[in-house]
């Protein structure tokens, strides 16, 4: 025969492991929008995989890819890297450098130039020093330079 003691925690346990689960089932019924409506996930063929890995090594956008086919960037981004295709980053022209080097000297910011061009900041603070450009510290003005 099991203790009083021993009974009473088992039931009181019991009880909160239940309680839980009925609360945690009440939310995830709660994330459901008003209208019923819910997401669908698509799945891709494993034709339109081929063609969707086809078509990025052809040139074409992750972004478009993911419009094409009706999913989002980042499962065209996951299926390319499943399929071990090497991503493609912005390619930066040798007119891009030009136009960063000038307008950093000018006294913009790596973020504003990346910006105007839709490039990662990053990416142009890497390539104006491997232009030679001495790089400010964020926020500091740029030291007057010597004619």
């Amino acid at each position: 025969m099991i203790n009083l003691r021993v009974r009473t925690a088992i039931g009181e346990l019991y009880d909160h492991v239940f309680s839980e689960s009925r609360d945690s089932a009440t939310i995830r019924c709660r994330r459901v929008p008003p209208d019923g409506s819910r997401k669908v996930q698509r799945r891709l063929a494993p034709e339109e995989i081929e063609e969707l890995v086809a078509n990025y090594l052809a040139g074409a956008t992750a972004v478009a890819l993911a419009g094409k086919h009706s999913v989002h960037r980042t499962t065209v981004l996951a299926l390319l890297e499943r399929h071990r295709v090497s991503r493609r980053g912005r390619v930066l022209t040798p007119h891009h450098i030009e136009r960063a080097v000038s307008s950093n000297a000018s006294g913009r910011s790596c973020a504003s130039i990346g910006k105007g061009l839709r490039v990662n900041p990053e990416t142009f603070g890497q390539a104006l020093l491997k232009a030679g450009v001495a790089m400010r510290r964020p926020g500091r003005p740029r030291p007057p330079q010597e004619s």
